[in-house]
């Protein structure tokens, strides 16, 4: 990548999208349902969202709200809408999820690389909810894919970062810290040798109005949020590259 790091910012609509930007994000990652963890966006969001920027957008991969272990129908499902997503103009598309026996389910991943290969799929974090992250991500990484998102089964990034640099020296695709990644913590881990970051920088933006028979708080990209993570993070670059000037 020519920027000293990447910043990917997950959002729901295109308006999250110019936020990401204006805060000063590299990468666009498109995400339906936030307060229910991220599921397969529609056409509609997909799209406009494509449109609305000229920054490397990833399209998330997730059929429905809840847990990892997909049927049959469900990961066709999966693999129909990344089809559609990358024809639309995706560069991307993020995919993942458990077997019958709660490992990664590797034969959707295999799958997903032979339809549309490997540079065009990132891993997402199906990764995090394995019984033993390390005896699968060892199964993960003799494959072409472009990036894995996870945090090293630890729930947030900044816990799971040291095994994250580990993992990162022994593959040759991006890894992307994710899970809780806010500005001290990206500083951190770029100075730990990580420079591959996913968040959601996000804020309540309240209850414009109240439905009667559902939730009416929105939580929007915050352009500030970003902002603060780029300029944690270009800190972080300066400061090093001083380091070695001086030496």
């Amino acid at each position: 990548m020519e920027q000293p790091f990447d910043l990917q910012i997950i959002c729901s609509t295109p308006g999250d999208v110019a936020r990401a930007m204006r805060g000063g994000a590299t990468r666009i990652e498109v995400s339906g349902c936030y307060t229910t963890g991220g599921v397969t966006p529609s056409p509609g969001t997909i799209r406009h969202c494509i449109a609305a920027t000229d920054l490397p957008v990833t399209v998330a991969m997730r059929p429905r709200e809840g847990h990892l272990v997909y049927s049959a129908s469900e990961r066709e499902i999966i693999l129909h809408d990344a089809e559609w997503s990358l024809e639309q103009g995706a560069s991307s598309v993020s995919i993942g999820g458990l077997d019958g026996h709660l490992n990664l389910d590797i034969d959707l991943i295999e799958t997903a690389i032979k339809r549309f290969g490997g540079q065009r799929v990132m891993v997402n974090r199906a990764l995090d909810s394995v019984r033993k992250p390390d005896q699968d991500f060892e199964r993960l990484k003799g494959l072409p894919i472009a990036a894995l998102a996870s945090s090293a089964g630890a729930g947030n990034a900044i816990r799971g970062h040291e095994k994250l640099v580990h993992w990162q020296a022994e593959v040759d695709f991006d890894i992307y810290a994710s899970g809780a990644v806010l500005p001290s913590g990206a500083a951190r881990m770029w100075r730990a040798g990580l420079s591959c970051f996913r968040a959601s920088a996000r804020h309540s933006a309240g209850v414009a109005h109240e439905g009667r028979w559902f939730e009416g708080e929105l939580y929007p990209v915050d352009a500030r949020r970003v902002e603060h993570l780029t300029k944690a993070l270009n800190k972080a670059v300066a400061a090093e590259n001083e380091e070695e000037e001086a030496d």
